[in-house]
């Protein structure tokens, strides 16, 4: 089970990472992307946007594990008072 579990995880990240592939070349036209104090590289659209969204799902996760481990120490001292 825990095989399968593996194969279809890697055939989830594979088709993934060539649907943003394949996104990124459709979007090829140049970018430049200036943020508050630097400038950014001139990359394609596609990968800009690909660039933002990995970004943006990373900081997601990172505040919904926050929340996480808050619920997580408020249920753990709540079973150990009863």
């Amino acid at each position: 089970m825990r095989g399968i579990r593996l194969f279809l995880q890697f055939l989830l990240i594979i088709s993934v990472v060539i649907i943003g592939a394949f996104f990124a070349m459709e979007n090829s036209q140049i970018v430049n992307v200036s943020f508050i104090l630097i400038d950014g590289p001139s990359l394609s659209a596609g990968v800009w946007m690909l660039i933002f969204l990995a970004l943006g799902s990373f900081l997601g996760m990172l505040a919904s594990s926050v929340l996480i481990i808050s619920y997580r120490r408020r249920l753990s001292r709540a079973t150990k008072k009863d």
